[in-house]
């Protein structure tokens, strides 16, 4: 057997066995009640779906039918695919269920954007192999996925950013849809800002062909998406951030936020797994490659 038809198998059996692990995580998160079996989500996933089931019902987007118009989410646009479940005559008991459904086949097809990703960086069909093994069964990315975040999507579309990326500095030709993915994502969570930035940074310093087209696309289109969202929440609620902003993070100083912000993300990698959390420092210590850095950047 070649190496490719070798390692098409073994990505496959990855697949199928994050399938079942997936499979047996939804089930053993529902629960029986007057013996019928019920599908939930996370908590914050299940405000969501209230809003969502409002939005579908006719109220707008809303936690009571009603009543004052709060926003209390920050996934506009995960919202908005969770109200379409709620067209359908689904159970209240079954609907969660395709909402974790949804967040299973957004992380497999994270794993073919993954494997492309490595296949552009490197022929090793070992780290291709790896790679995906690692990112298939990273626990925290389960958890949140499969318990009805938008975790699942926006991993997709990081990882297909990153791609696009790739292929836009392969080509050296930059790549507006790479952008107005970016910008989508923006709607789904306004944290992904952040990475959109992190993007267009990488490009401006990265790409020198191309550097003044990707500030102009990138910066414009990121103004386009953050501030038209802006405008719409201050139109819809009456403030320019969601509710959870300020009953979280008001009167917190910005030096606290960052501080306290780095302190836990140490205390993230530590705990859950020092050395593979710390490994991409490592790499940088020894290689030079840019997209090794476009990699490092988007990961923290």
């Amino acid at each position: 057997m070649g190496t490719y038809k070798r390692e098409n198998l073994l990505f496959y059996l990855i697949i199928l066995a994050y399938g079942i692990y997936a499979a047996i995580f939804i089930y053993k998160s529902s629960f029986m009640v007057a013996g019928e079996r019920y599908f939930v989500l996370f908590d914050d996933a299940m405000v969501s779906m209230r809003y969502a089931k409002n939005l579908a019902q006719g109220y707008g987007l809303v936690w009571n039918p009603g009543g004052d118009r709060i926003e209390g989410y920050t996934n506009p646009l995960w919202v908005l695919y969770m109200s379409l479940f709620h067209l359908f005559l689904i159970p209240a008991s079954k609907i969660s269920l395709f909402i974790q459904i949804s967040g299973a086949i957004f992380l497999i097809a994270n794993l073919f954007v993954v494997r492309k990703i490595v296949h552009s960086l490197t022929d090793d069909s070992v780290v291709a192999l790896l790679s995906a093994f690692l990112t298939a069964f990273y626990a925290p990315l389960n958890n949140w996925s499969l318990l009805g975040m938008e975790v699942s999507i926006l991993t997709l579309i990081t990882s297909l950013s990153i791609l696009l990326v790739l292929n836009s500095i392969k080509k050296k030709a930059p790549s507006i849809w790479l952008f107005l993915l970016l910008g989508v994502s923006t709607l789904i969570r306004i944290d992904m800002a952040v990475i959109f930035l992190v993007i267009i940074a990488f490009l401006v310093i990265g790409d020198h062909q191309n550097r003044r087209q990707n500030l102009l696309w990138g910066l414009g289109i990121f103004l386009v998406f953050v501030l038209g969202q802006t405008f719409f929440r201050y139109w819809y609620y009456g403030s320019p951030l969601p509710n959870t902003y300020y009953l979280k993070m008001e009167g917190y100083s910005i030096y606290y936020r960052l501080t306290h912000g780095l302190y836990v993300l140490f205390l993230f990698g530590w705990n859950l797994n020092w050395v593979l959390f710390f490994l991409p420092f490592t790499v940088l210590l020894f290689r030079r490659d840019r997209s090794i850095w476009l990699l490092l950047l988007v990961i923290l």
